[in-house]
């Protein structure tokens, strides 16, 4: 076998190994609930996202306007090595409009007391402000963000192409009136979101689980 097939397979391995548990266990879980074994409660606060929406369809940029996330098949498809590939963080994103007023800031600032609590799992999960209306981020907003949130990162988006990827899925929000937060795994896969009506108690409850249940990122 060639050494260019075999690292074909490996890359192929690597992506079956990142994809099936999350699979499996969106699988398994809607079966339980379809047959009542929950009794009609789901176990998770947010709102699940099935199928989950690959994050580049998002299309977010970063200020430069270039592309921030890629497929996984183009995050490996560069890679000489299997060996090499390092497993991606979880994502929080938290899309606002960019009126990013005296509750949004108080989101940013509790997501990241949030993610300091994760301790050992800090690593594990990365934050970005997604600004939905396809302008740059005020440079006063920018340079409040880089000063106290200096470990989240800032993109932009458009929240027409956000909510046309969530459309098929039934999924009807508008980023331009409402702020989200989304989780996506580290295979790129959007998979569930919060509006302004879930606590951050909640949001955290949700993703301890994840972290425990699964062993990406």
């Amino acid at each position: 076998m060639s050494e260019t097939r075999t690292t074909k397979m490996k890359l192929a391995f690597l992506l079956l190994i990142a994809f099936v548990p999350i699979t499996l266990a969106s699988f398994a879980y809607r079966a339980a609930t379809d047959a009542g074994m929950f009794s009609g409660e789901t176990v998770n606060n947010g709102i699940l996202i099935n199928p989950p929406v690959d994050i580049s369809e998002f299309a977010l940029e970063d200020e430069q306007n270039d592309e921030v996330f890629l497929t996984f098949d183009e995050r490996i498809a560069d890679i000489p090595d299997p060996d090499d590939y390092e497993t991606a963080p979880w994502l929080i994103l938290y899309v606002n409009n960019g009126s990013c007023g005296d509750s949004c800031r108080e989101r940013v600032h509790l997501l990241r007391q949030m993610h300091v609590t994760l301790n050992k799992n800090m690593p594990r999960v990365r934050r970005y402000y997604v600004q939905s209306n396809m302008n740059a981020v005020d440079e006063a907003l920018a340079t409040h963000f880089r000063e106290e949130f200096p470990s989240m990162g800032i993109v932009q988006g458009e929240a027409d192409k956000i909510a046309a990827a969530l459309a098929p899925r039934q999924i009807n929000l508008d980023p331009d009136v409402q702020d989200i937060v989304f989780f996506v795994d580290p295979v790129g896969n959007v998979m569930m979101y919060y509006t302004d009506e879930h606590e951050v108690a909640d949001i955290k409850e949700d993703l301890v689980r994840l972290l425990r249940l699964s062993s990406l990122g």
